[in-house]
């Protein structure tokens, strides 16, 4: 209805717009009111003014009945909004309730990256760190009262030397297992358990003195190696300039078999020739100590050590103290492999006999060390290694593999609870 309307109305407009034109122009000449009759001018008039109520009701009309329509849909439109937001509100409480519920009668999640209930953020930072600094569990204190991380390795290394007129070549393989333990916060206690196979060959083929065509003499032997152990103190955390210290106390045993290396034997015809005898250990207690220093610089960590090793005289056989040394640096590719390198070594003092320096005994152990930590998961890491002897008297290829794994549980002892 209301569009039906709107034509007449403008019809309408437009009408009474032509009639007052017309009536103007009418008034503004004298000559109209001659040619019009006044009766007929009045009753125009008239109806003019009744068009234009007329005009003016239907558009007052035509107003009030948009407003009519209109309104009804801007109030179901706010009603529906009204309603959504009702509903949206009840939802979140609800959902709020729900959780909160949910969180006061049931563990809270686990981290299935880290193991660690959410919201403990320094016991994760901490783990973290722990994982992350895995390549200098030999360099500083990382475990807690009760920690536990049980390390295997496997290795094999390669040596030759030039004893003119021969040529030894030493082939051996070990295996072994470590265990750190942390008995308090800072201090852990470190057993080491090899196992060992060594295989000597010496080459007598241009020996003057050999007797028939001997050419190789060979001869290798296994067992237990020299059982060690030591006790690190973290004295000193990282903190600004100064760096992390870690304070230890070394020991060695004499449990693996001592061999004699090269040996006078007893050949045929009763001509005195060369022999080889597997050595699984060094045949000597060893007593001593070092510290170590650890400094961060973002994204480098740089640490090194010295120690001082006494080696216990037996049977008037001193075979001489030792000074070992490392240098390093390392830094992580990613969250999960690190990357380290060190040069290692020791200075090893004269050989005495029965009191009496031997001249010449004196040796230099040096060696280039690379390793790639990798974190296969939680607590368990893999670290294959190479090791390049630099000097005449280290060993020429020591390589290998670590696999420490590290306990989620930790088991203080009984009487320092």
């Amino acid at each position: 209805m209301i569009k039906t309307r709107i034509p007449v109305i403008v019809c309408g407009v437009f009408f009474v717009s032509l009639v007052n034109s017309s009536a103007s122009y009418a008034r503004s000449k004298p000559t109209a009111e001659d040619t019009v009759p006044r009766s007929e001018y009045e009753k125009l008039k008239q109806e003019v003014e009744a068009l234009k109520s007329q005009v003016r009701m239907l558009m007052e009309h035509e107003s009030w009945a948009r407003q009519a329509v209109a309104q009804p849909e801007a109030d179901k439109k706010q009603e529906a909004l009204t309603k959504t937001a009702e509903q949206k509100q009840g939802e979140k409480a609800t959902t709020a309730r729900a959780e909160t519920a949910a969180a006061s009668s049931a563990p809270r999640k686990v981290s299935q990256e880290m193991g660690l209930q959410e919201g403990d953020r320094e016991k994760e930072a901490e783990e973290a760190k722990i994982e992350l600094d895995q390549f200098l569990r030999s360099q500083k204190v990382l475990f807690k009262k009760g920690d536990l991380q049980v390390e295997f390795s496997a290795s094999y290394a390669q040596d030759t030397a030039e004893i003119s007129p021969y040529k030894l070549r030493a082939r051996t393989a070990g295996a072994g297992v470590l265990f750190r333990y942390g008995v308090i916060d800072d201090l852990e206690l470190d057993i080491s358990v090899p196992f060992t196979f060594q295989e000597l060959e010496l080459d007598t083929r241009s020996s003057l003195i050999s007797v028939g065509d001997i050419g190789f003499t060979r001869q290798d032997g296994s067992g237990l190696g020299d059982v060690s152990g030591s006790l690190r103190w973290g004295a000193l955390h990282e903190d600004g300039l100064v760096p992390e210290t870690t304070l230890s106390l070394n020991v060695k045993s004499d449990s693996g078999r001592e061999g004699r290396g090269l040996t006078p034997i007893l050949g045929p015809s009763n001509l005195l020739v060369l022999g080889v005898d597997p050595s699984l250990g060094t045949g000597f207690w060893n007593v001593g100590g070092s510290v170590s220093l650890v400094k961060t610089i973002d994204p480098v960590v740089l640490f090194g050590s010295l120690g001082y090793n006494a080696v216990i005289e037996r049977n008037g056989i001193d075979p001489g103290d030792q000074i070992p040394y490392s240098l390093g640096m390392g830094f992580s590719l990613n969250d999960r492999v690190s990357f380290s390198t060190a040069l290692t070594g020791a200075a090893i003092r004269r050989s005495k006999l029965d009191g009496r320096e031997i001249e010449g005994s004196g040796r230099d152990v040096h060696s280039l060390n690379l390793a790639v930590t990798i974190q296969v998961s939680k607590g368990l890491f893999v670290e294959p290694f190479v090791n390049f002897g630099l000097s005449e008297e280290a060993t020429d290829l020591f390589a290998g593999i670590n696999v420490p794994y590290r306990f989620d549980q930790q088991y203080p002892l009984p009487f320092l609870k």
